[in-house]
């Protein structure tokens, strides 16, 4: 973690579920090494799961799985 991490608000599952429009469940299996190869990028604090909104992590980690107009994964970001 970086110095100016703080930056970044943190939220949690259903705040993020909510932002992407989808099931907390969806979430909380793409958190898990077991599930898939490239989960997304969070902070386990005990129990709970926490993500930096906006962080370069975050948005890496989108663009990666954002299918682009050739139907294609890892299109980039357009248009923040």
């Amino acid at each position: 973690m970086t110095a100016d991490s703080s930056q970044y608000p943190v939220i949690d599952t259903p705040q993020l579920s909510h932002k992407w429009q989808v099931h907390d469940s969806w979430v909380r299996n793409h958190c898990r090494r077991d599930y898939t190869d490239d989960p997304i990028p969070h902070v386990k604090l005990g129990r709970y799961v926490r993500f930096e909104w906006g962080s370069q992590e975050l948005v890496e980690w989108w663009a990666r799985h954002r299918v682009s107009k050739q139907g294609k994964n890892g299109g980039g970001l357009q248009g923040g």
